[in-house]
């Protein structure tokens, strides 16, 4: 059963982890000290075939300019709706000695006391499961995450959630951009009610 939180939403707000526009101090976020590949420009590539998916699911998607978070916040609280909005922060986690195994975990951060918060999270976790992902993917609490807390989830005035869509140092081909942007298209829709994707 639908959270009824969720029951006004009718907007995705999608913002790539990390990043800043030219000219900003631009931070790539994690970056596997192998191959280079910078977390931002890996979530990129996922929220663009996210985007497509939620549109295709009957969703009204905005991906946000590439801000670092103040800006984005600031952005987002001038800009949409606390109503009627969901933002969604994507990332990827950093952990070392991946060899190609597409570990498939996955993970949201929430807010502890914001109304429905946890809840909403814990259904998407089991979405993510649905579609494939590992079993040790989690939902927790900001205050559980290495900073005490997340602004991305603090300083917004509409739901918010952060996705850890995998880590860094595993696979980020188009493969794993292709899995991870599907089971977090999945997972929003199956917290919606969406029935479209099976």
């Amino acid at each position: 059963m639908k959270h009824p939180r969720l029951e006004s939403i009718n907007r995705i707000i999608l913002q790539a982890g990390h990043g800043g526009l030219q000219g900003e101090n631009y931070d790539p976020g994690a970056v596997d000290p192998k191959t280079g590949a910078k977390e931002n420009l890996e979530v990129k590539q996922i929220i663009t075939r996210l985007s497509h998916k939620l549109t295709q699911s009957g969703l009204t998607v905005v991906v946000t300019p590439d801000f670092g978070l103040r800006r984005a916040v600031e952005f987002i609280n001038a800009n949409y709706d606390s109503n009627t909005d969901w933002a969604f922060e994507i990332h990827k986690d950093s952990a070392a000695n991946f060899n190609d195994k597409m570990i498939k975990r996955m993970g949201v951060y929430y807010h502890p006391v914001s109304y429905g918060s946890k809840d909403i999270a814990e259904v998407m976790v089991d979405g993510f499961k649905r579609s494939g992902a590992n079993l040790t993917s989690w939902a927790r609490s900001d205050t559980e995450s290495n900073h005490g807390s997340l602004g991305w989830i603090r300083r917004t005035k509409m739901l918010a959630h952060l996705i850890e869509a995998g880590f860094i140092e595993d696979r980020v081909d188009d493969i794993a951009d292709e899995f991870f942007a599907e089971a977090i298209a999945r997972s929003i829709c199956f917290a919606l009610g969406i029935n479209n994707r099976k």
